[in-house]
């Protein structure tokens, strides 16, 4: 059977599997690119992949891209061709003895409670104060993605001080918590100053359009800008939510549930805490200082 035969049922069963459009969208565009250099080795059929093609295409991704970069290009390969062993289309994973880039970890952006008061400040201070300081309450106070932040509805919002999450990554709903602060936040743009208009999303541009990925970027850009701090993307306030939700005492597990990961994996990529913070936890939990 054709390597293409297989990817195009690989990919059915990931939409089977309820992946969103943009976790299909990579997929697609790293298996092309695999299979591509594939044929271009005289590697179209199952049984014409080998080990060697592979790790070919492994330092043609470490040539082309960054480290990062050709790691998660890998990783979608070895999950295809875990899947297709697993189905029968390989005796052995072609991918086995493949070994995946060496990631360096570091500690990546993450919006500290400094700046988010500036921020907010600044968001205060814009043509729809109540507006921009709720949408940046949320993202740093639950950690959302950009993409489930922009389709938030009115119905999200729970009698319980919570907020449902529909349809996140990997097509999972969750049960997000909200702090009263935040809440009350919120409660004021919806009473003030969101537009009047049938679309159903909390956060709207105007009475006739929600926010995208771009926009939400475009909007922290300015805000960022207003108040003299780093430029910040979404990202770096569901990592500043992270970082600063350990700081404060929460633990990693409820965390993980919060972000809407299934492992903890992923969640220790997104609260890698600083010297200080490691030197902090150390003073409290020190067992000679225990012994004082």
């Amino acid at each position: 059977m054709t390597l293409e035969t297989i990817k195009q049922e690989y990919e059915f069963d990931c939409l089977s599997r309820g992946h969103s459009s943009n976790t299909m969208r990579a997929y697609k565009t790293a298996l092309r690119q695999f299979l591509e250099f594939a044929l271009l080795n005289e590697a179209e059929y199952a049984d014409q992949l080998t080990t060697l093609v592979i790790r070919s295409f492994a330092a043609h991704c470490m040539n082309q891209l960054s480290a990062a970069g050709a790691h998660a290009r890998l990783r979608v390969v070895k999950s295809f061709l875990r899947w297709a062993t697993e189905e029968g289309y390989f005796p052995v994973n072609p991918m086995e003895r493949v070994k995946m880039p060496r990631l360096k970890q570091k500690v990546l952006d993450a919006v500290p409670a400094q700046d988010m008061k500036r921020l907010l400040l600044a968001a205060s201070q814009s043509a729809t104060p109540l507006k921009y300081q709720a949408l940046l309450a949320v993202l740093f106070d639950t950690g959302v993605r950009v993409s489930e932040l922009n389709n938030l509805e009115l119905r999200d919002i729970l009698p319980t001080q919570c907020l449902m999450v529909r349809e996140g990554k990997g097509g999972k709903d969750r049960v997000v918590p909200i702090s009263r602060p935040t809440l009350k936040l919120v409660n004021r743009y919806l009473r003030d100053e969101r537009p009047d208009s049938p679309l159903p999303f909390l956060f709207l541009v105007n009475e006739e359009s929600g926010y995208s990925n771009v926009s939400v970027y475009k909007l922290l850009e300015r805000l960022c800008r207003r108040a003299g701090v780093k430029r910040y993307g979404p990202h770096a306030f569901r990592r500043g939510f992270a970082v600063n939700y350990l700081r404060n005492g929460g633990d990693q597990f409820t965390l993980m549930r919060v972000l809407g990961h299934t492992n903890t994996t992923m969640t220790n990529r997104y609260a890698v805490l600083n010297t200080n913070d490691v030197q902090d936890v150390h003073r409290r939990a020190s067992p000679m200082n225990a012994l004082r």
